[in-house]
């Protein structure tokens, strides 16, 4: 049904009100004018049903989805061969995912272009339907309420405490993308509404007569603060994170309270979506603030700083359901007083994080830890967030790290090894490229776990320095190591760890074995999301092939040779092989995914810059077929 009206000045009414609302901003008190308002506030109001069902809809398709698979993995079992019957679901289950999670230019994956696209049709259609195009105002109108309830889309999609974590096993930083793309609709949409009604009422020469309303002096503020949360989010967050952060915090609070002084009427229900909006947002801060002061009293951080800029943090009291691999908001007020940041948990008892210093918090961080080494501080945290697949119900791990990033799969890698028993083995192939020899030192204590758990013939390390400024010599003197560089067999026995403790980095960067560094860079892509995504981005890294677990000592050399060959000169730290070079991460995962048996099940996960999870990400992708072993691919996203 098309809304028309046989009033050829039909369609005004800002804003969808009716009634006493259009009489008294618009002095329309004719009865078939209000009828006409009515029917069309009507309609709208059908329409954005439409657009909650069509919301919830693709949510639930997820959720059913999430569900299903994770039912029938554990149903399946992990060394079951597929059935006859149920050869042709796993076949067209694992193309479909073949082709989903595969990495398309300006999308996380070929998965997303499709919610994205799906998104965009939904909200097409709720603009575009039932609507007097011929209108200006009815556009107007419809467009303003597809503003308003994206907005309410914003907000969910933003939440940290999300049910949607739950749910589908999605957390708010894999749900950052989609909250900022529904952020962009709410402006796109807010733009049109505010040039269309501009258009219609300076049509009717009552443009002035119309903005000298409070009403709309507050939409014009909740523009220019709308402007404010989108200029914050698309430059200031690449520059300067903690001046993005307060930006686009106060701007959004500004909008939303401007919002509802621009249609305060309960009446035509836009001040009630408001309300839903601005409370759902509040309650997520006050259960954040609360688990903040819960976690307060007699909590303190211990502050190390480590070489290359790197600072460790260790905290007092152990959160619930902390485990490695998961990340929590750590506060610091000796550091910063009114401001949270997220670091990712590598060792949950005590809970550790390593924390790489880049510019603000992190860098007055490491300041602060550099002039004060072993201080302890006041501190609280918040958290834990994150969702990931279980590693126990894999029967081969491959972790690959690029950088900061390795506090995710040291992490991981903890994780499964304090979770194994004698019933349950896991093999897991744990690779970590740095760009300087210095930051290896950063998890001395987690290396020596992988070299020295009862469980370490089967965790098979591989290290690697990509950008090495220092001579040979040099870096064998560090790690304690002269002659031949050792193997990478995890099982050697070995000395207890040194503490992780402050370290010096050498000032001087003369001589040596050098990499061009155009030869080791991986190529610059799109950032992802900033504050948790410069741990892992802090240091452009690489990954090396590793070569199967567990080899006899005589392979080992020789494959040491050989790569020391292709790649550089090899050298050891803490009684690991570490190789120069540029790293091969697609032979890498394929030859990992490709020892295992068909009826195994592998989970390939990797926390790095751009460059690295692209490989990753497509590389495990074409790895998903129906006469292999079953893959899962995570890669650890972050937002803010």
């Amino acid at each position: 049904m098309t809304v028309t009206s046989g009033n050829p000045s039909s369609g005004g009414g800002h804003g969808g009100s009716t009634g006493a609302g259009d009489t008294g901003s618009h002095g329309h008190s004719n009865p078939a004018m209000a009828a006409y308002f009515a029917q069309r506030q009507a309609v709208t109001e059908r329409m954005m049903e439409y657009y909650a069902a069509g919301i919830c809809g693709l949510m639930a398709l997820f959720v059913v989805l999430h569900w299903t698979r994770w039912l029938w993995a554990k149903a399946e079992g992990s060394n079951r061969t597929a059935g006859v019957l149920e050869l042709p679901f796993v076949a067209c289950s694992r193309l479909l995912r073949n082709l989903l999670i595969r990495k398309i230019t300006g999308f996380k994956s070929a998965g997303h272009a499709i919610v994205v696209t799906t998104y965009v049709a939904i909200n097409a259609a709720i603009t575009f339907t039932n609507v007097d195009t011929k209108s200006l105002g009815s556009l107007a109108h419809r467009f303003g309420w597809a503003s308003l309830v994206n907005l309410v889309l914003v907000v969910f999609l933003a939440l940290k405490n999300t049910p949607l974590a739950f749910l589908t096993a999605y957390s708010y930083e894999r749900l950052n993308c989609l909250h900022r793309i529904a952020g962009y609709t709410v402006f796109g949409a807010m733009v049109t509404h505010a040039a269309l009604y501009t258009a219609f009422f300076n049509s009717q020469g009552r443009l002035l007569a119309i903005y000298a309303d409070r009403g709309q002096i507050a939409a014009i503020v909740a523009g220019f603060a709308f402007l404010s949360v989108i200029f914050s989010a698309v430059f200031l967050r690449r520059l300067r994170y903690e001046l993005f952060y307060v930006t686009h915090i106060s701007s959004w609070v500004v909008a939303v309270v401007a919002v509802g002084f621009h249609q305060p009427v309960f009446a035509n229900k836009t001040l009630l979506v408001t309300l839903i909006a601005a409370s759902t947002w509040f309650s997520d801060r006050v259960i954040r603030a609360g688990r903040i002061l819960y976690y307060s009293a007699n909590n303190e951080a211990t502050l190390h700083p480590l070489p290359e800029g790197g600072t460790k943090v260790v905290m007092k009291k152990v959160p619930a359901r902390a485990e490695p691999g998961k990340h929590c908001f750590v506060w610091i007020p000796a550091i910063r007083q009114f401001e949270t940041h997220p670091f990712t948990i590598h060792r949950s008892s005590p809970v550790e994080f390593t924390v790489k210093a880049r510019n603000g918090f992190t860098s007055d961080l490491h300041k602060y830890a550099a002039a004060h080494p072993g201080a302890t501080v006041r501190a609280s945290i918040d958290g834990p967030y994150g969702t990931f697949p279980d590693p126990m119900d894999f029967d081969k791990i491959v972790l690959i790290a690029g950088g900061g990033g390795a506090t995710f799969t040291f992490g991981l890698a903890v994780n499964v090894l304090e979770r194994m028993d004698q019933d349950s083995p896991k093999d897991i192939v744990f690779i970590w490229a740095v760009k300087n020899h210095e930051n290896l030192s950063w998890f001395r204590e987690q290396l020596d776990l992988l070299r020295a758990h009862p469980h370490s013939p089967r965790v098979n390390v591989s290290l690697y320095v990509t950008r090495t400024s220092l001579s040979e010599s040099d870096l064998l003197n560090r790690s304690g190591h002269r002659g031949p560089a050792v193997g990478s067999d995890s099982s050697s026995e070995g000395t207890d760890s040194p503490p992780l403790s402050p370290a010096v980095s050498d000032p001087e960067k003369n001589g040596g074995t050098h990499i061009p560094a155009s030869s080791l860079r991986w190529p610059c892509l799109s950032r992802g999301d900033v504050e948790k995504e410069l741990e892992c981005s802090a240091l452009e890294t690489r990954v090396e092939r590793v070569h199967g677990a567990a080899l006899e000592k005589k392979d080992a050399t020789s494959t040491t040779i050989a790569a020391t060959a292709a790649h550089g000169t090899a050298h050891a730290f803490f009684e690991y092989a570490v190789m120069a070079g540029r790293p091969d991460a697609a032979s890498l995962i394929r030859d990992a995914v490709g020892s295992t048996p068909r009826n195994g099940r592998v989970l390939v996960a990797a926390c790095g810059p751009d460059g690295l999870m692209r490989v990753v990400q497509d590389t495990t992708a074409r790895l998903i077929v129906g006469d292999g072993p079953a893959v899962e691919l995570h890669c650890e996203q972050f937002g803010w």
